[in-house]
C-alpha cells in the first residue's frame, strides 16, 4: 500500500525549509528551542541522516519599523 497527500506540495510550501548544515537533509523541527527575550528564539537542530548538531536564532523585526 502507497500512502500519497495530494496536498503535498502545498504543504512543503507552508513552511520554511531547514537543511542540515552538514548533509543537507531536511529537518522538520528542532530539539528544543529557547526564548531569549521577546523577539530572539533559539533552535537546537539535530540531524537524524549524519548526527551533525547546529543552533539558529530567530529575531523578529522591531514592531513598527520598516524594512530599508
Amino acid at each position: 500500500m502507497e500512502l500519497r497527500i495530494r496536498n503535498a506540495p502545498a504543504l512543503r510550501r507552508s513552511r520554511p525549509v531547514v537543511p542540515c548544515a552538514q548533509c543537507g537533509d531536511i529537518l522538520l523541527a528542532p530539539e528544543w528551542s529557547e526564548y531569549l527575550d521577546d523577539r530572539h528564539v533559539r533552535h537546537l537542530w539535530s540531524c537524524d541522516a549524519c548526527g551533525y548538531e547546529f543552533e539558529t536564532e530567530v529575531a523578529d523585526p522591531v514592531p513598527g519599523a520598516q524594512a530599508a
